[in-house]
């Protein structure tokens, strides 16, 4: 008996682990260069203002926003996809192995089977997908604006609920690839050219 307990709770430990990938290396310089644009204008609330029209127009809600320091913080929130497969295959033997001691006690254990059976359905629902995003304008001189775009995605755990686990982040990912950048940086120019 206690041995089954043993395998059962490092399976539960090793499935919980976390299963964090190695970051892309990138240069820092290469980053920065993604991240930053300049405009050749000098008014500066009016890249900002610009700034938010592509941020309202991509669905971001404005959390924060102070023109003195020239700072944005806006927020976008929606459902995607996102299963961890080796999440399920984990539960997917707890809820086994749950089972096969729930048939050879006679039905007396069937309560072990329903953590694993909820976590399972949880893994295969949609979750609810947060990007925070912070925008950085500074006047650099009379005829030049700085832009900094920074978007930070995080993928929640709170697909059905569960008071432990709701609203803790999933997985963080740093945007990395340079299409989100330019597509934003091309938006505010284009606004600031009407």
């Amino acid at each position: 008996m206690k041995k089954f307990l043993y395998i059962i709770a490092a399976i539960i430990i090793f499935t919980n682990a976390s299963y964090g990938k190695t970051m892309p290396k990138v240069d820092a310089d290469k980053l920065y260069n993604m991240q930053t644009a300049y405009f050749d204008t000098a008014d500066k609330k009016s890249v900002m203002q610009s700034a938010i029209s592509v941020l309202y127009n991509s669905d971001y809600s404005i959390e924060d926003y102070n023109e003195d320091l020239g700072l944005i913080r806006a927020q976008k929130v929606f459902k995607a996809a996102y299963t961890s497969k080796k999440r399920v295959a984990g539960w997917s033997v707890v809820l086994a192995a749950a089972t096969a001691y729930t048939v050879f006690s006679y039905g007396s254990t069937a309560a072990m089977m329903y953590s694993p059976t909820r976590r399972i359905a949880t893994e295969l629902k949609d979750k609810t997908v947060i990007i925070d995003a912070n925008v950085f304008v500074e006047q650099i001189d009379e005829n030049r604006v700085k832009v900094k775009f920074i978007p930070i995605e995080k993928v929640l755990q709170n697909a059905d609920g569960f008071a432990f686990n709701q609203m803790a982040p999933m997985k963080v990912i740093r945007i990395y690839k340079p299409q989100p950048y330019k597509e934003f940086f091309a938006q505010v120019e284009a606004n600031l050219e009407r």
